[in-house]
């Protein structure tokens, strides 16, 4: 009788010491699962960064550019600029240089004139601003309004525009870049020929240092040496860009950190 108690109580030690080791196992086998879930998840993680050259983001840069007349002068006196509150007209003088560039000229009579095609001007809005932005509107690049008629944006002027004494630097110190959107951070400053000084800001109110030179290269290189060497304590734009297809980046703002 009591070897059959030691037997049955020799046999419930054997039965739970193996419950708890399978028990114990399928506590480890579940702990694997879960391992091996948050390894799986961590390499499905896709990294969407992506890289630009400098050229790439200097085009993107040049959409909004600098020129002496129209918006795109003073988005340098902006704090910021959405596309979204832009009406058909300002699209196009935002982008002024680059539709100016697509002009032709011609004199009839004592009458001078300037031509651009509306599928340049259609092209540019559209490559820069997206598929479908593009409206058919007057605008002034300074010349005067350009009124659309038989496919060309014309205007009689007795000139356009003048040569600037100011020149603007706009360099590029920062990118981040993902296949929806696209952020370039720009440090820029000025040189007014008439003063040969450097300043912070595009009405020379806060001048920076001197440079005296006539030699427009030497000033270009100068100038762009200074704004690198400088950009902390300059003034920042930043423009965004955002992208459907992580391919073609449309503008979508500018904020200027002045």
């Amino acid at each position: 009788m009591k070897k059959n108690m030691i037997i049955t109580i020799l046999a419930v030690l054997v039965i739970g010491l193996g419950g708890f080791i399978i028990y114990d196992k399928a506590i480890d086998k579940g702990k694997t699962k879960e391992n091996n879930t948050e390894e799986t998840t961590n390499n499905n993680v896709v990294d969407d960064t992506v890289t630009f050259t400098d050229s790439e983001l200097q085009k993107y840069v040049n959409y909004i550019s600098p020129v002496s007349i129209g918006p795109s002068a003073l988005i340098y006196s902006k704090s910021e600029v959405k596309v979204s509150n832009m009406s058909g007209k300002d699209k196009i003088e935002y982008v002024g240089s680059k539709i100016f560039d697509k002009q032709t000229s011609y004199n009839e009579g004592q009458n001078y004139y300037y031509n651009i095609e509306e599928k340049d001007v259609k092209n540019i809005v559209e490559e820069i601003y997206g598929p479908n932005t593009y409206e058919q509107t007057t605008f002034n690049f300074g010349c005067g309004e350009y009124i659309l008629n038989n496919g060309k944006y014309t205007v009689k002027t007795g000139g356009c525009g003048g040569a600037s004494p100011v020149i603007v630097s706009n360099v590029i110190i920062d990118y981040k870049a993902t296949k929806s959107k696209l952020e370039i951070t720009t440090a820029y400053a000025f040189f007014n020929g008439s003063t040969n000084m450097i300043y912070k800001d595009i009405n020379g109110s806060i001048p920076l240092t001197s440079f005296n030179s006539s030699d427009m290269n030497e000033i270009n290189l100068y100038l762009n040496e200074y704004v690198k060497t400088n950009k902390d304590k300059l003034y920042h734009i930043v423009y965004t860009f955002e992208s459907k297809d992580g391919r073609n980046y449309y503008f979508k703002e500018f904020i200027n950190n002045k």
